[in-house]
């Protein structure tokens, strides 16, 4: 047999480079996957971080909107009792107590508003200590007290009419007792255009003053009732009115 032949030195310089290339190439591709691989993890943890960071949005949204509807809801369910405030008796003490306790719920989810209006509205029926019982034309060029008060507006009218703007105010007042809302309707004048304005209960903060006309709208009292900051307005009055006018609604 004739004897095998040794490869050459160019022979083995080729394979020993095939091998380091070919290892190389792996080397490389593996490298290449891994990092790839770390990529695709990164992309995926942000993917479900930021998911989780829209999902605590929305809860929180979805929390805001059930703290909201919560409130208007309970203002609405006790707004029927607020005129007992300044009652006494064993009904009114009833009616007090359903809007302490609604005062208090809201207040523990954060929403004062109830508690507030129920505590001005005591305030305001409450009689100062050595003063004297005003009269009807005292009580007429009355003024609102704070400056950040609320009003809910029903009404709009002419300065030069206030016949007709107890006539309007005489009409929410019974459509007001007839849907069980508070029976407190009063007309003030404004300061810069000399408006009369019909509003629905006393000045509060304006959140209870936003849920009291969103109240009124739902309800048909008013369809554009709506709240706004008291400018320091003339109160004129608080409906009943004694007028010889037709109401609104008759004509």
């Amino acid at each position: 047999m004739p004897a095998e032949s040794k490869p050459s030195s160019f022979e083995a310089v080729i394979a020993a480079f095939t091998i380091v290339v070919t290892f190389a190439l792996a080397y490389g591709y593996w490298k290449l996957a891994s990092r790839q691989n770390e990529q695709d993890v990164r992309i995926e943890q942000q993917r479900e971080e930021f998911q989780r960071s829209l999902l605590q949005l929305q809860r929180d949204a979805d929390g805001t909107r059930a703290a909201d509807n919560l409130e208007l809801q309970v203002i609405s369910l006790v707004s029927p009792h607020l005129a007992a405030l300044r009652k006494s008796g064993r009904e009114a003490a009833a009616s007090q107590r359903i809007v302490a306790a609604a005062a208090e719920l809201l207040s523990s989810r954060g929403r004062p508003g109830l508690a507030q209006m129920a505590d001005k509205i005591r305030e305001q029926s409450a009689p100062t200590s050595g003063s004297e019982p005003r009269s009807t034309d005292d009580a007429v060029v009355a003024t609102t007290g704070p400056s950040d008060a609320w009003l809910v507006l029903l009404a709009t009218l002419p300065g030069d009419d206030l016949k007709a703007a107890q006539v309007v105010a005489n009409d929410k007042l019974r459509a007001a007792k007839d849907l069980g809302m508070m029976p407190v309707v009063s007309i003030y004048k404004t300061r810069l255009k000399g408006r009369y304005v019909v509003t629905l209960g006393k000045p509060v903060d304006r959140s209870a003053a936003l849920a009291v006309a969103a109240q009124a709208r739902r309800r048909n009292l008013s369809a554009d009732a709506f709240a706004e900051p008291d400018g320091g307005w003339e109160l004129t009055g608080t409906a009943p009115f004694s007028t010889l006018l037709r109401s609104a609604s008759a004509e």
